[in-house]
């Protein structure tokens, strides 16, 4: 009767083993507490503090007997993290290689701003929006020599680079009557941007690159605007032909590059924060003009 009695608490136990492994160590009731994708062995401070101190994730540094945190990969400060990662027992982040890495392989800066870049996706040729970009740039091009549009990237912006676009407009529609334009704006591209991936380079001399990541807060040479006739901001233009006059391309990469944008200024007026001058759009705030499409052309 015993083995009997054995054998059925056995395979009750191990049935529930697997849903044991997430419970608090110390508890037993309460889920296991997850922070930055590590798991700790318990579900609270208390419970870290009345628990077993055996089972406490240590400091990585021989000695130490402090609890390693992960901010600090595995170990319990800033010092013991440098002392670890001298020893080769911690790992830098993979992007600033300064940083403990926190999240993957980076650290949570690095992965704060890598959530902050906005995400690249290709626009078939064949499809409805890609005909409809054609379509709109055909239009807008005021010029002799026309330009054939041969690749169209669209630009899904970082969540708070939305907000603030919303937000500016928003703020337009309580002061007056806003609308919104289409424009383009050319820089130069030192890469091979859309030739054969979707990915942005790190050269700060790339304008291209430098504003589709900051969404016009930073350009080529780390400029912070653009310099002109209305002042320090942004300019951009209706007409795609005046932006082309601004594109410098990479010697390998067959196509030239412009940005299409959407631009909220108010309906009839200039001011010393926005000037629609003909063809011409100037806007001072950054937050009013949001990038959409990157279009690759050629003649």
């Amino acid at each position: 009767m015993s083995s009997v009695f054995k054998s059925a608490f056995q395979w009750v136990n191990n049935g529930n083993s697997s849903s044991q492994k997430n419970l608090c160590e110390t508890c037993g009731k309460k889920p296991k507490f997850v922070e930055n994708g590590f798991q700790h062995p318990y579900c609270s401070r208390t419970c870290a503090r009345s628990g077993s101190s055996s089972k406490v994730p240590l400091c990585v540094v021989s000695g130490c007997r402090q609890v390693a945190k992960p901010a600090y990969g595995g170990c319990c400060s800033d010092e013991h993290f440098r002392e670890a990662q001298r020893n080769g027992l911690a790992s830098a982040c993979a992007q600033c290689r300064s940083m403990p890495q926190a999240i993957g392989q980076l650290c949570t800066a690095c992965e704060r701003r890598r959530r902050a870049i906005p995400r690249l996706q290709a626009i078939e040729a064949s499809s409805w929006p890609f005909s409809n970009i054609v379509t709109q740039f055909s239009h807008d091009w005021r010029d002799a020599q026309p330009a054939s549009i041969m690749k169209v990237i669209e630009i899904i912006p970082a969540r708070e680079t939305r907000a603030k676009f919303d937000a500016y407009r928003r703020k337009l529609d309580e002061t007056g009557k806003s609308r919104q334009l289409r424009t383009y704006h050319a820089s130069q591209c030192i890469c091979d941007f859309g030739v054969n991936d979707l990915t942005f380079c790190t050269w700060q001399s790339c304008g291209i690159c430098s504003i589709l990541k900051s969404s016009f807060t930073t350009f080529a040479f780390n400029e912070k605007h653009n310099t002109g006739r209305f002042g320090d901001g942004v300019y951009s233009y209706i007409n795609p032909a005046l932006a082309d006059k601004f594109a410098t391309s990479s010697t390998s990469s067959p196509y030239r590059v412009m940005i299409a944008c959407d631009v909220s200024v108010l309906t009839a007026k200039n001011d010393k924060n926005q000037v629609v001058d003909g063809g011409s759009v100037f806007v001072a705030n950054p937050d009013a003009i949001l990038p959409v499409y990157v279009i690759l052309y050629k003649f």
